[in-house]
């Protein structure tokens, strides 16, 4: 699966802002130890968060993202994740059967 299937998956869902997802997300980050700083936005049907490690490393971003994902999915999840040089970055659907969904563009650092 890429992106672009991803994407186009999310289009037949209902991917409105959810609070619960911002209040979530925010409280999960806020109590990582290895997290220097971190944001979370909405924009155009999809929320961007980034995340910065202290100190990056593939394996704490990847532990970083299966926890808050662990945290914050609804029933179906699926997920993209391209890794470059310095950062991570993962592009996330998670759905419910009534097609109440979230996407997030996630970049860790």
């Amino acid at each position: 699966m890429n992106k672009n299937i991803l994407l186009e998956l999310s289009k037949n869902l209902n991917i409105e802002y959810e609070i619960g997802i911002w209040s979530e997300t925010t409280d999960f980050l806020e109590r990582q130890d290895n997290i220097v700083d971190f944001s979370v936005d909405y924009e155009q049907g999809h929320f961007n968060i980034v995340i910065e490690l202290k100190e990056f490393d593939l394996p704490g971003a990847k532990s970083i993202f299966a926890s808050l994902v662990q945290f914050i999915e609804y029933k179906s999840t699926f997920y993209v994740r391209e890794d470059k040089k310095d950062s991570c970055v993962y592009h996330l659907l998670s759905s419910m059967d009534n097609k109440k969904a979230f996407l997030c563009y996630i970049v860790i650092k």
